[in-house]
């Protein structure tokens, strides 16, 4: 019994701790995956408000509104532009969060690796994206330039 039980409690418990590790990781992508969801839902509705920002100035233009009225759609486009740098911080630490959780369950684990994928992520997040935030950069001032440049820059033959 001595060795061969406290060899199958090891093991045992070994098994349970991969199995519990496995689980967790396996959860914690689940709940990345469930705030994607979310993230996409905001950010279709953030392009569609840039959308309807620029068409406002463009309508505006169009029927030479009055300078309240330009104004007006000025602050609109300010406040799309605000909701949008903050969709862009919320996914960011959505971002940072699930990193810093996987990496929390890793340094939990000891001896026990987490998955090659969110090693990847993990680094991924550290080593940050040049070319996202580029990209978010371009449409947030872009959308927010075609909103309000038509408004108060003339642009007559």
């Amino acid at each position: 019994m001595c060795i061969n039980s406290s060899l199958t409690i090891f093991l045992g418990r070994g098994i349970m701790d991969i199995i519990t590790s496995v689980t967790t990781e396996i959860a914690l992508w689940d709940l990345f995956q469930s705030t994607r969801g979310a993230n996409t839902t905001a950010f279709l509705s953030g392009i569609i408000a840039i959308w309807v920002a620029a068409r406002f100035s463009s309508v505006s233009v169009d029927k030479d509104v009055n300078t309240l009225a330009r104004v007006i759609v000025s602050v609109f486009a300010l406040g799309v532009f605000a909701m949008w740098l903050n969709l862009g911080d919320v996914v960011g630490n959505t971002f940072a969060g699930h990193a810093e959780a996987l990496s929390a369950l890793d340094a939990a684990n000891g001896d026990i690796d987490i998955g090659p994928g969110s090693q990847a992520f993990i680094q991924s997040v550290s080593e940050g994206n040049p070319v996202g935030m580029f990209g978010f950069w371009a449409v947030s001032l872009g959308g927010l330039l075609i909103a309000l440049l038509p408004l108060w820059v003339n642009s007559s033959k």
